[in-house]
């Protein structure tokens, strides 16, 4: 068989670095060379995704050979290189070291006061390569303080060290160009070009980009110390893309949202509707106990097990609203559920696709829908998603469904609640909700409501819209009370006589199901898949075709446990 077809392999090259080998594709610069075998260079404006601009001189090494230190930032590595870092070389160690007391010389000493503090690298890099005092005595230049750029980003003109890496950004990645740099030498300072504003759907990638303390977010300014919050790696559940985040929480708020590095996913880019959106996942008002609406209006609380009970004898015609925000376990265990009561109803989720502009394509996905891919991949909606949502909607407007399960408040879109479909809803022989929001319209009308939980309280697996399933982690504490969607299926299929979850779901946890899942699925089992493999970086799913998934799940209906 001919290989003219296959991508060609990197030449590969030999490389020393403090006396150790490593073998790297030839052109892979010192700095990436020196990761591989644990050795980080330390550095201000080099960035993986960004042009080289190797104006910050903190990456210096020594190359065996050459007359005198090179940037490691710009440096390819070539067969046989030998070079010394700061680890190795005292010569290095020093020029760092100097290095960055020119460029603290001009520094404001406000870290009491900087919002960057406790994630700094000019704080981290002064301790470990510097740390003594200064021995600057002229007065330090001042420079703009507090000017907004635009609607989200905050400028600190004293603080910056002029990396150009925001700049770049804007230039390279979003291809806008709103920012520049004027002047020269210590009077230099970045600017927004004359009449225009920094205000493109990223923007805010820019503060996660600044090493230092000169770009901040205007909404998150002041409002806690780092070191106060509780720091997650997680997944956003705006869209379908799933950028990886660290979300800070304090209070069981949300209080700072940056961008995790993923090259397969959103580099280490986010989009400003999704880092500043985050609140939209944790209503004000929550549904803290299950409850049922009188024909009064009057809300009735009720045992939990009254609102499961009330499912047993709907399955085999029961419609059941997705939120396009339930994990991949929550999926499979709804199809199983429905699989083995031989159910006969629908099950729809959200996905409606919206028009996007150039910049917004080079991050945000065209539908809202985090987990759409996974609802499919486990065969629980079809590929016509949408129209198979609308055509639901259209029924319970004419109210001609009897039996409704409205799992999340996302099931619905908030753009599709009129009065025709809460009537409709009203009006079905058995309505249930597992809902968050106390305040939505839904709660109101539905004839029974278990308190449910946000996304943003949830861990489990979510796929994007390229099938990579990566792993999301609860952010925020949930509400006492509250029932996950899985534990909630679980007990419908237990009251049914048809167990679909082989460990209890009384007293195991998310991740415990997560595990189960991962055993359980023919989709991932053969995979031998682990949290911790899915949690770095996420894995690819393997195309599988919808019929090799119904055979699949004929074989458990037929009495296997999905456990097996």
């Amino acid at each position: 068989m001919s290989d003219a077809g296959a991508p060609k392999q990197p030449e590969l090259v030999n490389v020393l670095i403090d006396g150790k080998a490593t073998q790297v594709p030839k052109g892979t610069n010192v700095i990436e060379a020196a990761r591989t075998i644990g050795v980080d260079i330390p550095h201000y404006c080099y960035h993986p995704h960004l042009s080289i601009a190797g104006n910050c001189r903190m990456c210096q090494v020594q190359v065996k050979g050459q007359p005198k230190m090179t940037i490691a930032c710009n440096t390819p590595c070539a067969e046989g290189m030998d070079v010394a870092t700061h680890h190795s070389s005292q010569d290095v160690a020093n020029a760092q070291a100097a290095t960055l007391e020119f460029i603290l010389i001009n520094h404001p000493l406000d870290c009491t006061v900087c919002d960057q503090a406790g994630h700094c690298k000019l704080q981290d890099y002064h301790f470990e390569y510097n740390a003594r005092s200064s021995r600057f005595l002229e007065n330090k230049v001042h420079k703009v303080k507090a000017l907004p750029l635009g609607p989200t980003v905050m400028l600190d003109g004293e603080r910056c060290i002029m990396c150009t890496r925001c700049i770049r950004f804007c230039d390279e990645i979003t291809g806008t160009s709103e920012l520049g740099m004027l002047n020269r030498g210590d009077q230099s300072v970045i600017a927004v070009s004359p009449g225009r504003e920094l205000d493109n759907p990223l923007s805010g990638s820019v503060v996660d980009l600044c090493p230092v303390g000169a770009l901040t977010h205007r909404e998150w300014r002041f409002n806690t110390r780092i070191w106060f919050t509780k720091q997650t790696e997680s997944i956003c559940p705006g869209c379908s893309t799933g950028c990886n985040v660290k979300v800070a929480e304090r209070d069981n708020e949300v209080v700072h949202v940056k961008g995790r590095r993923n090259d397969a996913v959103n580099k280490e880019w986010m989009c400003d509707e999704g880092r500043y959106g985050f609140g939209r996942f944790l209503p004000k008002n929550r549904v803290v106990e299950a409850y049922a609406n009188t024909a009064s209006g009057e809300k009735r609380p009720v045992p939990l097990t009254d609102v499961v009970s009330g499912l047993k004898n709907t399955l085999k015609t029961l419609t059941v609203l997705v939120s396009p925000d339930l994990t991949l376990e929550e999926c499979y265990l709804l199809k199983q559920l429905l699989h083995r009561t031989s159910s006969v109803g629908r099950v729809v989720m959200p996905s409606y696709k919206r028009t996007l502009t150039k910049v917004q394509e080079i991050l945000v996905s065209p539908d809202y829908a985090s987990n759409l891919a996974g609802a499919k991949a486990v065969g629980l909606v079809g590929e016509d998603s949408e129209g198979d949502y609308r055509d639901v909607l259209g029924k319970i407007r004419r109210k001609e469904i009897e039996n409704i399960l409205v799992l999340g408040d996302r099931a619905i879109a908030s753009s599709d609640i009129d009065d025709a479909l809460l009537e409709g809803l009203a009006a079905a022989r058995v309505s249930v909700g597992v809902l968050t929001d106390a305040d939505s319209k839904i709660a109101s009308v539905i004839g029974a409501v278990a308190p449910g939980r946000s996304i943003l309280e949830k861990s489990g697996l979510l796929v994007n819209g390229k099938r990579r399933v990566q792993y999301t982690q609860a952010v925020v504490q949930f509400p006492d009370g509250s029932v996950p969607d899985w534990r909630f299926l679980a007990l419908v299929g237990e009251g049914a006589g048809a167990k679909v979850l082989s460990v209890n779901p009384s007293v195991v946890g998310d991740r415990e199901v997560t595990r189960w899942y991962l055993g359980a699925d023919p989709l991932v089992s053969s995979m031998g898949l682990t949290i911790a493999q899915i949690k770095d970086g996420g894995v690819q799913l393997p195309a599988v075709s919808r019929e090799a998934r119904v055979d699949s799940q004929s074989v458990e209906s037929a009495g296997a446990s999905p456990a097996a």
